[in-house]
């Protein structure tokens, strides 16, 4: 009797699990995003990455090499390219006004010198839906050790989340350039024409590094609004 009662117990409780209808958190509604702008590069990357070929010690050779460069690279490139960042955050901010958006860029916020994207998500203060933070891992130009010619690298991040929320709601880094793949969600090929033979035709044409630099930064910007868009529509 006591085996029948509970046979019985168990298959009207497996039968209310089977009917209850799942919890499923709904979407918080995102109309107005704020921006933690991307801050503006310090430094762009310069590296020849040629195999250490020749000699024992022609790894550090390249090495002190590019470093070398790396300081001439830099001089050469006009000051205005120092805002790059603040020329990304502007461009998100009116690519997401385009699909509706309210959007603010938050000013005035404390950044740790050395590090200044390790922001505290903490001491943010908006009234936005939710919160978009950008930053520039890298920027600059590079040569594999599978290619002899010098290549654009721009590589960006941006992360979303629902204001009062722990768990993202994008997170991705975009690459444009020397680390792309085709046909990666992340990655955007530069145009051919952006391939430098060797140091001295990356210094000749150094407005064009910048284009194709500026021009990395318009197309990250497009395709990550797009994708940002996708996930909080």
């Amino acid at each position: 009797m006591l085996r029948l009662v509970t046979t019985l117990l168990t298959v009207v409780l497996l039968t209310a699990c089977a009917t209850h209808p799942k919890t499923i958190a709904s979407r918080p509604t995102i109309k107005r995003i704020a921006i933690i702008p991307a801050s503006n590069p310090r430094w762009y990357s310069f590296e020849n990455a040629a195999p250490p070929l020749g000699y024992p010690m022609q790894h550090w050779v390249n090495k002190l090499d590019s470093k070398s460069k790396a300081k001439i690279f830099n001089d050469r490139l006009h000051s205005p390219h120092s805002a790059l960042g603040d020329d990304f955050t502007q461009e998100v901010a009116d690519e997401l006004r385009g699909f509706g958006f309210s959007v603010e860029i938050l000013q005035g916020i404390r950044r740790p010198p050395n590090e200044p994207d390790n922001v505290d998500y903490d001491k943010i203060t908006t009234d936005a839906d939710a919160i978009l933070h950008l930053w520039i891992e890298e920027v600059g130009v590079y040569s594999s050790p599978m290619s002899a010619q010098y290549i654009p690298r721009v590589n960006i991040g941006g992360k979303l989340w629902a204001k009062g929320g722990e768990d993202s709601i994008y997170d991705e880094t975009i690459y444009y350039g020397v680390d792309a793949r085709a046909g990666k969600k992340w990655a955007i090929v530069p145009d051919a024409k952006y391939a430098y033979a060797n140091f001295d035709s990356v210094l000749s044409h150094i407005d064009e590094v910048q284009t194709a630099l500026s021009a990395g930064t318009l197309e990250i910007s497009k395709k990550m609004t797009e994708q940002i868009y996708t996930v909080a529509k």
